[in-house]
């Protein structure tokens, strides 16, 4: 699923007052991470996390490598966090939201 520009704007705007629950240390992308991070997407579908490392390179490819293992979208990275979106059908809390 691609989005729009609209609906990334709308995604942003709703990420807002969220924390970031996904914590990620300088060890990267684990498989604790990821189960962390297919949890959280799955109860929430738009989920925000931050990255410990200092290396800018280094956050992104983490962030990518998050991404794709998730099989999620990748909505917004602001210096050590992140912005993930993933539709869930059996619990669209955001996604029924966006799609209007």
């Amino acid at each position: 699923m691609e989005l729009t520009n609209k609906q990334k704007a709308k995604l942003k705007s709703m990420a807002q007052h969220l924390d970031a629950i996904v914590k990620i240390g300088d060890k990267g992308v684990s498989p604790t991470v990821i189960s962390s991070m297919n949890e959280a997407l799955k109860a929430r579908e738009l989920v925000k996390f931050s990255l410990a490392h200092s290396d800018r390179n280094i956050r992104k490819e983490m962030i990518i490598e998050l991404a794709e293992t998730t099989e999620s979208i990748l909505v917004n990275i602001i210096g050590k966090t992140a912005l993930l979106f993933k539709v869930n059908p059996e619990n669209p809390i955001v996604s029924k939201e966006l799609l209007k």
